[in-house]
């Protein structure tokens, strides 16, 4: 009996503690803990937000510059076609030159579209097909197309742009000295640009034009998603007395494209 009434003395007892008004002490580690539980909660949703904040730029490489080159050229080389532009700037006045050209090529080499040119003074846009080693033109005036041979214009065969053993790809292996450059958002996609020199007789080999012995300035632009080259911009002596710059674009990878003789 004593047993049972001192049990019941506990049991109000500790109902009492229960009830009793928190300490100091106690409330400042009751907020501790609560402060604690909201800091956990914003160290991870922290991390979350962050990556919706916008596109974060692609991870880095440990591959080397002139490999990450290489594995572009090895993009481009096994796309089925590609969309080719190419500018000029700071063309010399008086001088015979290829100006600019807009048109498909495909692999295997060949090419569709049109080249600017200034030839006697006079500016042309020539339509050009060119497949199976033969250039074919259609001179302003005429209605057909003649096979010329393009080096007695001073000319490139454009369907060797497109030649992975000698065309523009072969810009990016043979670069010396190349750097990383940075980084941009052109429309939707993140450019990397990529630089370097390039010798004289590559220059001369693809463009027909320049000087063996100089040296040429090449940066590259670089789609890091797709690896994917955008863009090659040129720059030295093409022609004497001058520093002048040529721009090609790439795009439209992979369109259906079939190139045939006229």
């Amino acid at each position: 009996m004593r047993a049972r009434v001192f049990g019941l003395v506990l049991l109000a007892a500790g109902r009492r503690v229960l009830r009793m008004p928190l300490t100091p002490l106690a409330r400042l580690a009751g907020r501790r803990t609560r402060l604690g539980a909201r800091c956990a909660v914003v160290l991870l949703v922290a991390p979350a937000l962050s990556g919706c904040s916008g596109s974060p730029a692609p991870a880095p490489t440990t591959m080397s510059v002139a490999d990450r080159l290489a594995a572009v050229k090895a993009v481009v080389d096994a796309t089925p076609s590609v969309h080719l532009v190419m500018i000029s700037r700071d063309i010399p006045d008086g001088v015979g030159a290829v100006l600019g050209l807009d048109g498909v090529g495909t692999h295997p080499p060949a090419f569709k579209g049109t080249v600017s040119a200034r030839m006697a003074g006079i500016m042309a846009s020539v339509a050009v097909v060119a497949v199976g080693g033969v250039m074919h033109v259609k001179l302003p005036l005429t209605t057909t197309y003649q096979a010329v041979d393009p080096t007695t214009f001073g000319a490139p065969d454009p369907a060797v742009f497109f030649d992975p053993a000698k065309g523009v790809t072969t810009l990016l292996t043979a670069t010396t000295s190349p750097v990383r450059g940075a980084q941009a958002r052109v429309g939707s996609e993140i450019v990397t640009t990529y630089s370097g020199s390039l010798p004289g007789s590559v220059i001369t080999g693809l463009l027909k034009v320049g000087s063996a012995t100089a040296v040429y300035a090449v940066k590259f632009g670089v789609v890091e998603e797709s690896s994917q080259l955008r863009t090659v911009e040129l720059t030295g002596p093409f022609y004497a007395g001058a520093t002048s710059t040529y721009v090609l674009t790439l795009d439209r990878y992979g369109d259906p494209v079939t190139i045939t003789a006229p």
